[in-house]
């Protein structure tokens, strides 16, 4: 379902047409409803990332590290972190691990790892990357983000472009433009819409959570310590 057919699916559902109903405000509310789909897709989607199809390009980016600079600003369009790798000076990666200032609890976050070598850890603070320790070197594209985005948005001027998520589901869209217009302008039939909306977002967080199949879950061990 391309961008044209869920403005003419729209107009189908509501009754209306381009003057009743502009597509600028269908497209605020198209891409509202996208949001939606996006968020419940993140919601099931655990080992297999899910990435919006009309993406041009990987969600993994690189930053240049600098010696002694601890803090690194995240682009605003990543929505969360999913994994974090630093090359070292001979040019080998390796795993950064996650670390929460909670978890060092015992001295303060300045004197924490406070001298500079190969991170180990990163925290993530607002809109940065905290790497402990700093790094002891300056190295270009060394830092490198996996990272969860949002939705490619539709534009008033889009016409073939097409939700990217499953096509099974693009239907969706149009349900919740025209479920919030029917709340909006007392329609009666905004209960059946609802209806219909939620048997199908059922099957769209069943489909994601599944579609993993090739990569069954496994029973593993966590090393405990005690003291």
């Amino acid at each position: 379902m391309n961008y044209t057919d869920i403005i003419n699916k729209t107009y189908f559902l509501t009754s209306t047409n381009s003057s009743s109903f502009p597509i600028a405000q269908i497209t605020v509310e198209a891409n509202n409803a996208l949001d939606r789909l996006v968020a419940l897709v993140f919601q099931a989607d655990n080992r297999w990332q899910f990435d919006d199809t009309n993406q041009k390009d990987l969600p993994i980016a690189t930053a240049d590290i600098v010696a002694n600079q601890q803090d690194y600003s995240l682009a605003v369009t990543h929505l969360d972190i999913t994994r974090a790798e630093i090359k070292d000076s001979n040019g080998n990666w390796s795993l950064l691990i996650p670390l929460d200032q909670a978890d060092v609890y015992n001295q303060s976050l300045t004197d924490f790892l406070k001298t500079a070598g190969l991170p180990v850890y990163y925290d993530k603070l607002g809109n940065s990357i905290f790497l402990y320790p700093k790094p002891n070197y300056s190295q270009v594209s060394s830092l490198k983000l996996y990272f969860k985005r949002g939705p490619s948005y539709f534009t008033v001027s889009d016409t073939t472009k097409t939700p990217g998520v499953n096509t099974l589901f693009h239907d969706l869209i149009p349900l919740w433009i025209a479920y919030n217009f029917a709340l909006a302008n007392g329609k009666s039939n905004g209960a059946a819409l609802f209806a219909e909306i939620q048997a199908k977002e059922e099957a769209l967080a069943t489909h994601y959570a599944l579609r993993n199949i090739d990569d069954p879950p496994r029973l593993r061990t966590r090393p405990s310590s005690y003291k």
